[in-house]
């Protein structure tokens, strides 16, 4: 057993580590994407001032620096196990020196697991780890110091300095440090003293960071570093965070670190890891939130225009929320396959289409995808705008800013393109697309040749409309007035019509695609023109006047047979006929 013991000691920092990669980086890779696209990392002094003018800023700026490889989801997963993993040795280092005690190693696994929780949730941000590293290098240097007016010194210099970087984790190391004084200086005076001035010290860094900077709520200058996306949100976990860095290395203090029997200590060291692995197992399982990765993922293919990823991953589970459900539809359109096969996934109505603007940072970034890629430019323009604009942080957005860049652009707004594209010159990964698109500013040629923006500005729209959430088939069909040609808007116009289930309009809108020329009629709408027919004619199979397949006929008459005859058709027409236009005209609400 010491044997094993030994082994799990030396290796288990490198297996948690490793557990924490294979998460980020299999379980979880959309969530590093999501926070790379909510913020906007500059290399200018200027950037460098603004973030660091606050408690906790320098924590930031090596949070935002990091998270900007986060565009790469196995990069960001790897930093993420790094900072995890120092968070660990650190956690441990501290606790061995206080006292060394082996058995109880495991415990240091405490804070990361903790962490790592915590790291489920998209809005805690990279900062907040980065803040509690520097407070617990801090901590650890201090042991370091062995005379005793040194250390004192140290501590009472450190803290202002160790606020200003770290923010409001300066408690861990003034509380940390002032424990371990109480242990080692047997002078009640001194004790007394140093924890008076250290205290003092503490009081009036926060007295001073409001004074300085009054537009900030206290409670938000106490948490210095932007642990959470949402500011005025302080959550408790922040708390708890600092209490495990405090509570687990002083810990040893109160328990044995040697026993009578190696073996003992083996056994020791065994069950407190088990202890300690279990439940934080659990606790990360039933705190991962595969459904919002569900929707990350769409949107960031969506982002990269990686359509036929999104398509694949729809084959593999069916998306049902209305977001995922809208990647997927632009994915199948842009890939040419929607008029044929939206229907055999799973279809939530017109939200699924084109989901309703709200007021928030993410769902106007999806949708405006969406209207981007039809032609909308306006549209596109103001909801990346609304997008970045209710960042909840007030930080701003390097996927906003490069799709700002390529409205204006488009519109001929050259100007503003150019002020975009300087400030993503100062980025490390948009810099290059910026230098790209430089040269196209005030080229019409240049413009009209390039496959995505020159197409896009030939089916925008060129004259003024009532943008209207309700009347969405009504900016569809003047879109695609103006460009008979365009078959996205088509597609989307007769899918709107078709998911809101108004077969008339379908019906009237139909003609619109005969510029279009397609090889056949779609089954979608070969399904939904043979369905209206039958609605009024005796004979439709004979009388219909579209060419619908004889497949779709014979599917037809299947279904029409079930569908009358069965005491539950929902359930017999699911295995068979789920993938149809009629089951969703009949059973989808």
């Amino acid at each position: 057993m010491n044997k094993i013991f030994n082994i799990l000691e030396k290796s288990l920092p490198f297996v948690f580590g490793f557990c924490v990669l294979l998460f980020f980086g299999l379980v979880y890779p959309h969530h590093m994407h999501y926070h790379e696209q909510f913020q906007l990392f500059l290399t200018t002094p200027d950037f460098f001032l603004e973030i660091a003018a606050k408690p906790g800023g320098i924590s930031d700026y090596l949070g935002m620096f990091l998270t900007q490889f986060f565009l790469f989801s196995w990069a960001g997963a790897a930093i993420t196990a790094l900072l995890i993993m120092s968070l660990q040795w650190l956690i441990h280092t501290i606790a061995h020196k206080i006292r060394p005690a082996r058995a109880w190693f495991a415990l240091s696994f405490i804070p990361p697991i903790f962490y790592w929780i915590l790291l489920c949730n998209e809005n805690f941000l990279t900062g907040g780890i980065v803040s509690i590293l520097v407070a617990l290098g801090a901590w650890l240097a201090y042991f370091y110091l062995k005379n005793t007016t040194t250390r004192r010194l140290y501590v009472m210099l450190a803290i202002p300095v160790i606020y200003w970087l770290a923010g409001g984790s300066a408690f861990i190391f003034t509380f940390g440090c002032l424990a371990v004084e109480w242990l080692r200086d047997e002078s009640s005076r001194g004790r007394i003293m140093t924890t008076g001035l250290s205290i003092l010290i503490m009081g009036l860094c926060l007295f001073t960071a409001k004074v300085i900077l009054p537009q900030y709520p206290f409670a938000r200058l106490i948490y210095g570093a932007d642990f959470f996306r949402f500011p005025k949100t302080y959550p408790s976990g922040v708390w708890v965070m600092w209490l495990f860095c405090l509570v687990v290395p002083l810990s040893h203090l109160m328990l044995p670190a040697v026993f009578k029997k190696t073996r003992n200590l083996a056994l020791a060291g065994i069950v407190t890891l088990i202890a300690v692995a279990g439940p934080g197992a659990y606790m990360i399982s039933i705190n991962t939130d595969t459904a919002k990765e569900d929707i990350m993922a769409y949107d960031h293919y969506v982002r990269m225009q990686q359509w036929d990823k999104a398509i694949a991953r729809a084959d593999r589970k069916a998306p049902s929320s209305p977001l995922s459900v809208a990647c997927l539809n632009l994915s199948l359109c842009k890939s040419g396959m929607m008029s044929d096969y939206m229907f055999r996934y799973y279809q939530n109505g017109p939200e699924g289409l084109i989901p309703t603007f709200a007021r928030d940072f993410t769902l106007p970034m999806v949708t405006g995808e969406v209207y981007y890629h039809l032609g909308f430019i306006n549209t596109a323009q103001r909801f990346a705008f609304e997008a970045m604009e209710s960042l909840p942080n007030y930080w701003k957005s390097g996927r906003a800013l490069k799709r700002l860049a390529e409205t204006n652009l488009i519109n001929g707004q050259y100007a503003v393109a150019r002020k975009y594209l300087e400030i993503l010159q100062h980025t490390l990964f948009y810099k290059a697309w910026a230098n790209h698109v430089i040269p196209y500013l005030e080229d019409e040629a240049l413009i009209g040749g390039h496959p995505e923006w020159g197409n896009l500005r030939k089916h925008r729209t060129k004259t003024d409309f009532f943008d209207s959430e309700q009347e969405k088939d009504m900016m569809l069909g003047i879109l695609l007035q103006q460009d008979l040609t365009h078959y996205m808007a088509y597609e989307y116009l007769l899918a709107y019509c078709l998911l809101t289930k108004d077969l008339e309009r379908f019906v009237q809108y139909f003609p619109l695609g005969s510029e279009l020329r397609y090889e056949r009629l779609p089954y979608s709408y070969q399904e939904a023109l043979l369905y209206h027919w039958s609605l009024s004619h005796e004979d439709p199979f004979r009388t219909v006047p579209y060419p619908i397949s004889e497949d779709v006929m014979r599917n037809m008459a299947t279904y029409q047979n079930l569908y009358l005859n069965s005491s539950n058709p929902e359930e017999v027409l699911k295995k068979n006929h789920s993938g149809t236009y009629w089951y969703y005209l009949h059973f989808r609400k």
